[in-house]
């Protein structure tokens, strides 16, 4: 490998960036381009840095470098994805070599959403353990470059964040074979109507209008990513107080609820609601998702993590996913506590649609069926730096459905900045249809894979698609 990214784009993007490269003594030049247009060279000159203009709406990317020699020569090329799912910590390698071309050292950058420095990193060389003193350059033993090598770095940021990267070379092998595809989340138009791979040849296209073969069509599991806003959980919280206190006046609850004991010694004391925080346990096993989707929790507000040598990074913290086996969604929100890292950064000011944004990019990460559901409550302030219309068509952009639930009366300034996909969710009862109603829309979705690397708004769905829609 004789060009790599140093800069590495794991948030969110947008604006004028530089990106810096490394490369191998034998490059003279790198061309960066950003989606197939040459944005800029670099050279030794400028530090082998360029700044590229990402746009000033948020947009899915893909930035290459192409390495070229003195004659002109292409060396290698790299590419890395921008405002795309990628991994909570990447890395890449520069193989240094000395004047009879033998591997003599191997420059190692990278990134981590969670700690700026590995706790620990190791490497084999040609299947062997080799001391690693200094991470950012790794001595190399000798070696016959004459001879096919093998380096494996791996990078360990914490019990759960990891990385690893690889090199082959040496000897005569100058390929690398990888097989690429990308998934596209389609929707049937009636449920049940799935079409077959033969049906669907001359469906899907890319936007200049080159065929795409689909090779798979799968009903995969469902993400579905919910951003729960401060007020929104006091008003669930009303909203079952309100439905206890309606039942104990009627005298009259649901079976599965009236003979429960607990509901009995709450009428005993005239108040069903009991402390400020009602028991919602009534609703665990009601409203649930169907049973291949599953939840998760990001709670709108950033943490910062400062990195010495780069841009600050910022997490939205999430919860575990939460198959339907844990509960239902009511309860699930009712109940949620933010880990502690959101917990101190709650006294922040909120960003939900930076949050949205943040949702709607992992909901993607494991090209599964996925929807974004924002609640509100009627109180809700936000101080994001991406305005809800940027986020919606950025969403749209990646085949993820976004619903805005309020949880009381949307307000005219809501429904301006969210249109159509606010839904007013006032009570337990219109919660739960909403529940089975987001659910139905996640059974209708498919994943179609088809060959190749290609940026999710640049497929879309010819006029002999019959019976789909993309997602959006």
């Amino acid at each position: 490998m004789t060009v790599a990214f140093v800069t590495l784009f794991l948030g969110l993007t947008l604006g004028i960036h530089p990106v810096a490269v490394d490369v191998s003594p034998e490059v003279s030049s790198v061309r960066i381009v950003l989606d197939g247009r040459e944005v800029g060279t670099a050279d030794g000159d400028d530090g082998w840095r360029v700044p590229v203009d990402f746009g000033d709406g948020l947009s899915a990317h893909e930035l290459e470098a192409v390495a070229y020699d003195a004659s002109g020569k292409e060396l290698d090329r790299t590419r890395q994805p921008v405002n795309l799912p990628r991994s909570p910590a990447e890395a890449e390698l520069v193989i240094e070599r000395d004047h009879s071309g033998s591997a003599t050292a191997a420059r190692l950058s990278w990134e981590s959403l969670q700690t700026a420095t590995p706790r620990q990193v190791r490497a084999l060389f040609d299947g062997r353990p080799i001391p690693v003193t200094d991470p950012r350059r790794i001595e190399l033993p000798p070696n016959d470059p004459a001879s096919l090598h093998f380096l494996r770095v791996e990078l360990e940021f914490s019990d759960l964040v990891e990385a690893t990267v690889e090199a082959t070379f040496g000897g005569t092998y100058q390929e690398r074979t990888a097989a690429e595809l990308t998934a596209v989340p389609v929707s049937l138009a009636k449920r049940g109507d799935e079409p077959t791979l033969e049906q669907m040849e001359g469906w899907l296209a890319t936007a200049d209008g080159s065929p795409l073969t689909p090779i798979a069509i799968e009903k995969a599991p469902a993400d579905v990513v919910f951003i729960l806003e401060r007020s929104a959980q006091r008003a669930l919280w009303e909203a079952a107080r309100n439905q206890l206190l309606q039942w104990a006046a009627r005298g009259w609850a649901p079976r599965h609820i009236r003979d429960d004991a607990r509901y009995q010694r709450a009428l005993q004391h005239r108040d069903p609601s009991g402390t400020d925080r009602p028991d919602v346990s009534f609703w665990r096993r009601e409203m649930l998702l169907h049973e291949d989707q599953v939840l998760r929790i990001l709670w709108p507000y950033a943490v910062r993590i400062e990195r010495p040598s780069s841009a600050p990074l910022e997490l939205f913290p999430r919860s575990p996913d939460h198959p339907p086996a844990d509960g239902g969604v009511f309860w699930i929100l009712s109940e949620a506590t933010p880990p502690e890292t959101a917990d101190q950064a709650a006294g922040e000011t909120q960003r939900l649609a930076d949050a949205a944004a943040v949702a709607g990019m992992t909901a993607t990460g494991r090209a599964r069926r996925r929807a974004v559901v924002l609640v509100l409550g009627v109180e809700a302030t936000d101080s994001s730096r991406f305005d809800p219309a940027s986020v919606r068509n950025y969403l749209a952009q990646l085949g993820v459905p976004l619903e805005v639930w309020v949880v009381g009366k949307p307000s005219r300034s809501t429904r301006q900045q969210w249109g159509d996909s606010v839904r007013r969710v006032a009570d337990t009862t219109s919660f739960a249809r909403a529940v089975e109603d987001l659910a139905r829309r996640l059974e209708r979705q498919r994943i179609v894979w088809v060959p190749g690397r290609h940026l999710p708004q640049a497929i879309v769905l010819t006029d002999r698609a019959q019976g789909l829609e993309r997602v959006r």
